[in-house]
């Protein structure tokens, strides 16, 4: 699934860092009728606030709201805490997910190449809460 697999991101490292471990992580199953429709990991603390490392939707369950859904948990959650910020980041060559996070009141604060894939450029996003 894009942008992973134009990323040439392997499905075991994929499998691995769902699976979790990391203390400074959470990852939430997004599910539909008791089904997994995608999956949203969350890194907190991070610069005051959480960054969300992984925000996914499979394909079938892509258009309705569901990644909308996902990010107004992460941001009442961070509120909740105290946090100050949401951060995330977009492959530059993937226009979809930047769109979706500039819709949800994301502001981009910079370019990061090479930092998944050499070659390839991440955009950090940012939304101040209030």
């Amino acid at each position: 699934m894009a942008p992973w697999s134009t990323l040439a991101i392997p499905e075991d490292g994929l499998s691995r860092f769902l699976a979790g471990g990391d203390e400074g992580t959470r990852q939430y199953a997004i599910t539909v009728d008791g089904a997994t429709a995608g999956v949203v990991c969350t890194r907190f603390p991070w610069l005051k606030g959480p960054y969300v490392e992984l925000l996914a939707v499979l394909p079938g369950h892509q258009g309705h709201g569901l990644g909308t859904k996902a990010l107004t948990f992460v941001e009442a959650e961070a509120k909740r805490a105290g946090a100050r910020n949401v951060w995330v980041c977009a492959s530059e060559f993937n226009g979809l997910a930047r769109r979706f996070y500039e819709r949800r009141g994301f502001v981009e604060v910079g370019t990061l190449p090479d930092l998944v894939t050499d070659g390839f450029a991440e955009v950090l996003f940012r939304k101040a809460l209030a």
